[in-house]
């Protein structure tokens, strides 16, 4: 008898890292996978992240609509409201034996509240983690709703048993995000230089800022200190859009503000292969991007990390700070470009994360997990063993 696993995907970033989960669960005889499609994925400006999606296929999908039109964090409240209807309907119709989650959005917390409440078991990757803004309550909120905890590195694992939850219900299996850049097919690097005009061998830049929830008043203001400090270094920059959290239509009317410019090359989604293809061979990753902590030391590529979103998460050396502050984030740009000892810091970067394996862990837990009463019941002193069999 096979096991039904539903997962929840929001949003282009999630989906890209959590790919090499959902393959190897659709590949398992064992398993079936039900895909709840939700967030940015169902808004017409990100619309290339849905056609990969149905182009996949890793699954059955099911659409639930919860993203408002608007930016606001009202906006952004009221679309958790409906996140919890839409996604308890789905869950109703899917009849999941697991609810998988990953990280810290939104769309996990709606589909946590709506598992927890009709006793789905939930595992939950990538908690633990320590970040800034709003992101750090939702992770942590999930955690508290989450059965089985599936961490990236061991200070995350510390975290979440600091929190009050059992040991024997945490797997530390490493990013899965690392197992993209282990398993990509990367892009011919001449024919990434053809398509966004440049030179062979010119150093270019690769941008992407998002909007910090508590800060979404300033996030225009922000991200003009960003280009700011592009216009200032005049490589060619490939800038992305940001998520659709508040402050994000502001961001993209200043990008688009600067279209013209010579140097700006602006995409509003590239896709996982050709963005890590191109910062496999980018010179700095700039903005406020989860990229430039966990794929950038793989390619042992800088990361100048402007404000405050990652505020306090595990770096590796390759990572250098700046505030929202066109001065500041140039002279962090030039650093990494110049500085000789930075670069030699580079070359011995060591990602913290994990060995690329993590969805092969991931699905064994998912296969061999114990479901039972007991597994919901976690404030319950139980003498079950829910992941025996699976490797530590």
């Amino acid at each position: 008898m096979t096991r039904r696993v539903a997962a929840v995907t929001g949003g282009r970033s999630d989906y890209g890292l959590m790919s090499p989960v959902f393959r190897l669960i659709r590949d398992d005889p064992t398993l079936e996978l039900d895909l709840i499609v939700t967030g940015t994925h169902l808004l017409s400006e990100f619309r290339q992240t849905l056609e990969q999606i149905e182009k996949d296929s890793f699954g059955r999908r099911h659409r639930v609509s919860m993203t408002l039109g608007e930016d606001s964090n009202k906006a952004m409240a009221q679309s958790l409201g409906r996140g919890v209807v839409g996604i308890a309907e789905a869950l109703e119709k899917i009849r999941p034996d697991i609810l998988l989650l990953q990280g810290d959005r939104g769309e996990m917390l709606a589909g946590a509240i709506a598992g927890a409440h009709m006793n789905v078991p939930i595992v939950h990757m990538s908690g633990g983690d320590l970040t800034g803004s709003i992101d750090d309550s939702i992770r942590n909120a999930i955690t508290k709703f989450a059965h089985i905890h599936l961490t990236n590195s061991r200070q995350s694992s510390e975290r979440i048993a600091a929190l009050g939850e059992s040991a024997d219900r945490v797997v530390e299996v490493g990013e899965p995000m690392l197992d993209v850049v282990r398993q990509m097919d990367f892009l011919p690097e001449d024919e990434l230089r053809r398509e966004f005009e440049l030179g062979p061998g010119d150093p270019f830049l690769i941008v992407t800022q998002h909007p910090v929830t508590t800060e979404a008043e300033e996030s225009g203001r922000q991200m003009v200190e960003t280009l700011e400090a592009l216009a200032s270094i005049a490589l060619p920059a490939i800038v992305t859009y940001p998520n659709g959290d508040a402050g994000s239509h502001e961001m993209i009317r200043a990008i688009e503000a600067y279209r013209s410019r010579p140097w700006l090359r602006v995409v509003p989604h590239l896709g996982s292969r050709k963005y890590l293809s191109l910062l496999r061979i980018a010179a700095v990753v700039v903005g406020n991007s989860s990229s430039g902590i966990f794929e950038a030391p793989s390619f042992k590529r800088a990361a100048v990390n402007i404000g405050t979103r990652q505020h306090g998460r595990l770096r590796a050396g390759n990572v250098l700070d700046a505030p929202y502050d066109r001065a500041a984030i140039a002279g962090a740009i030039r650093f990494a470009l110049e500085d000789v000892g930075f670069h030699d810091r580079l070359r011995d970067c060591v990602n913290p994360y994990g060995d690329g394996h993590a969805a092969e862990r991931t699905v064994s837990v998912l296969r061999k997990l114990s479901v039972t009463p007991g597994l919901i019941a976690k404030w319950m002193t139980t003498p079950e063993k829910f992941l025996e069999g699976v490797p530590a």
